[in-house]
C-alpha cells in the first residue's frame, strides 16, 4: 500500500463510534403502516427503531456534528508515526463549519417573514414569533439541517389555567425521529424524543427517557438503558394538536448535510497539510551527517567524548572538528551535512490548493476568501458567482418552507381547540430573503434614468443610519419648528411696525 510522505492513515472510524462513507442504514426514514402497529406486541417495534437508532443512526450524527467543530474523523483517528522522534501534527480544518454557517446566514440572517390575509391571525402569528423568538429558532433549524440533513421542532404548552403559552422550541436532533406511515404522502404517525438522564450516582449505565408523541397523546415510558428490553408505559397525557407536535425539517428528499459529501475532500486536505507540517518540523530535526578522518573533543581519560560533540552542536550551531591525518601525513578532509527527506511544496502547495477549491466546488457554497470576489463586483456578477448555489439551496427552502406551513397548522389546531377562536389557520405565506450584498446605487440608477419615479420613503429604506418612518417624521417636526418661526418672526416684526406709528401719531 502506497504511503504519503511516510505516513499511514486509518480512513474512516472517529474514536471508535462511526464509520464514512456511512451505510444506508444510517439516514433511513422510519415507517409503520399506522400507531397500531407501533403500539401491539407491548411496544415491540418501537423498541427495535430505537434500538436501530442508537446503533445506525446516532453515530453517523456524531461524525457531522464533529466535522462542524474541527474534530475530523480520520487526520485524528489515524496511526501514529513508526518512527518515535518524528513529528506527528494533525491538523484538522472544520471546513463543516464555513459551510453549516454559510447556509444559515444566507437564508436565516435577514429573519423569514410569515404573513397571512386574515388581520386576526396575523397578530397572533406575530405574537406567537415574538414569544418564542421565531427569528433564532429558525437560523438554529437552518444550521442543524445544513450539518446533519434534518432538524426537529417540538410544540407545547406551559402554564396554569388561567394563563397559558404556545411554545416550540428546538429539539436535539441526536435525540428525535419522526415515524411515517406507508403512503405515497408519508404521514407522520409519531415522534419519539429520548434524552439521556443526567446521573449523579456514578453508575456506568446510561438511562434516557423516552417520550412517544402520536396524534393525540403523549405516551411516557420508564427510563430505559441502551439495552432496553421491554418498554413499560407510565403515564399517558392528551395534548389536544390533532396532529404529531414535533415537526421534521430536511435538507433535500436524501437528507444529506451540505458538507457530507464532500467529507473525503476534507479529510485528503488535512492529511497533506498535516503531512506538510510534520516535514517541515522534520527538517528541523534531520539527521546530521559526518564524514571523513575527524578527532571528535577528548574527555579527561583522553577518549573522544561524541556526546560532547553532539552537545556543542546542538547548544552553539558549531561543528568544530580537527581533521586527522593519513597515512603520508597529509590532512584529511572533511565533510558534514544534513540528511532530509526529499519533498516538493511546490507539488503539495498546488495540491492543497486543488483540494481546497474542490471542497466549494463540490458543496456548492460559495469561497468568499477568493479573489473574484472583490469588493467592486456588480450586483449581477456576484450573483453569477453564487448561481450553482442558489440552485442547490432553492430544494433547502423549499422543503423547510413546507415545514414552516406545518407549524402554523399546529398553532392553528390548539388555538381552535383551548380557545375556540379559529378552526385553522390560513395559508401563512413564508418569504426569505437572502443575505446578500445588493448593488442598490446601480438599481437605483436604473430606475431613475428610465424615468421611474421613487419615494422619499423608499429611497429611506435603502440607508443603513435611517429609518423611514422616523425620519419622515423628523422632517414634518422641522417644517413645523420652521413654520412657528417665521409666524414669530412675522409677528415680531408686525408689532414694531405699530410701536413706531403710535410714536409717530402722537
Amino acid at each position: 500500500m502506497l504511503k504519503v510522505n511516510e505516513f499511514e492513515r486509518d480512513i474512516g472510524t472517529i474514536f471508535g463510534r462511526g464509520q464514512y462513507p456511512f451505510s444506508t442504514q444510517s439516514n433511513v426514514n422510519y415507517r409503520a403502516e399506522n400507531i397500531q402497529e407501533i403500539e401491539q406486541n407491548g411496544y415491540a417495534l418501537l423498541t427495535r427503531i430505537i434500538e436501530h437508532f442508537f446503533a445506525k443512526q446516532v453515530p453517523r450524527l456524531q461524525v457531522l456534528d464533529e466535522y462542524s467543530k474541527g474534530l475530523n474523523t480520520a487526520i485524528y483517528n489515524r496511526e501514529s508515526r513508526r518512527e518515535e522522534n518524528k513529528a506527528d501534527y494533525r491538523r484538522a480544518h472544520n471546513f463543516g463549519k464555513i459551510i453549516a454557517q454559510f447556509v444559515a446566514g444566507y437564508t436565516t440572517s435577514v429573519p423569514v417573514k410569515y404573513a397571512i390575509d386574515d388581520d386576526k391571525q396575523q397578530a397572533q402569528v406575530d405574537e406567537f414569533n415574538t414569544y418564542n423568538d421565531v427569528v433564532s429558532l429558525d437560523n438554529e433549524l437552518m444550521y442543524d439541517v445544513a450539518k446533519y440533513g434534518r432538524a426537529f421542532e417540538l410544540q407545547y404548552r406551559t402554564g396554569n389555567e388561567s394563563q397559558q403559552s404556545n411554545n416550540v422550541k428546538l429539539s436535539n436532533v441526536f435525540e428525535t425521529f419522526v415515524i411515517y406511515d406507508n403512503t405515497i404522502e408519508r404521514n407522520p404517525i409519531a415522534a419519539v424524543r429520548i434524552v439521556q438522564v443526567q446521573d449523579i450516582s456514578g453508575s456506568d449505565e446510561e438511562q434516557y427517557t423516552v417520550n412517544l408523541y402520536t396524534d393525540s397523546e403523549i405516551v411516557t415510558f420508564k427510563n430505559i438503558t441502551r439495552s432496553i428490553g421491554q418498554l413499560e408505559v407510565v403515564s399517558e397525557t392528551p395534548h389536544f394538536y390533532n396532529d404529531v407536535p414535533i415537526v421534521e425539517y430536511n435538507s433535500n428528499r436524501y437528507r444529506t448535510g451540505w458538507y457530507e459529501d464532500v467529507i473525503s475532500l476534507i479529510d485528503a486536505y488535512d492529511a497533506v497539510n498535516s503531512d506538510t507540517s510534520n516535514y517541515m518540523t522534520d527538517v528541523v530535526n534531520s539527521l546530521l551527517v559526518i564524514s571523513g578522518d575527524f578527532q571528535a573533543p577528548r574527555d579527561k581519560n583522553g577518549n573522544e567524548d561524541i556526546n560532547q560533540l553532539i552537545h556543542s552542536i546542538k547548544k552553539y550551531g558549531l561543528l568544530p572538528l580537527q581533521s586527522g591525518t593519513d597515512r603520508q601525513g597529509n590532512a584529511t578532509s572533511i565533510d558534514a551535512k544534513y540528511i532530509n527527506p526529499e519533498f516538493n511544496s511546490t507539488a503539495s502547495e498546488n495540491y492543497q490548493q486543488r483540494l481546497y477549491k474542490d471542497i466549494f466546488m463540490m458543496s456548492n457554497v460559495p469561497n468568499l476568501s477568493d479573489e473574484s470576489f472583490s469588493g467592486n463586483s456588480s450586483g449581477v456578477a456576484m450573483r453569477y458567482k453564487i448561481f450553482g448555489f442558489e440552485q442547490a439551496i432553492a430544494q433547502t427552502i423549499n422543503s423547510f418552507k413546507r415545514s414552516l406551513g406545518k407549524r402554523y397548522e399546529l398553532l392553528g389546531h390548539i388555538t381552535s381547540n383551548l380557545k375556540g377562536g379559529l378552526f385553522e389557520f390560513g395559508n401563512v405565506k413564508v418569504t426569505f430573503t437572502p443575505n446578500l450584498p445588493y448593488a442598490i446605487s446601480e438599481e437605483v440608477a436604473m430606475l431613475m434614468s428610465a424615468g421611474v419615479p421613487l419615494s422619499r420613503k423608499t429611497m429611506y429604506n435603502q440607508t443603513h443610519f435611517t429609518d423611514a418612518d422616523n425620519e419622515e417624521a423628523n422632517l414634518e417636526q422641522e417644517e413645523h419648528d420652521g413654520l412657528d418661526s417665521k409666524e414669530k418672526d412675522s409677528q415680531h416684526e408686525q408689532f414694531d411696525s405699530d410701536k413706531v406709528v403710535t410714536v409717530d401719531d402722537e
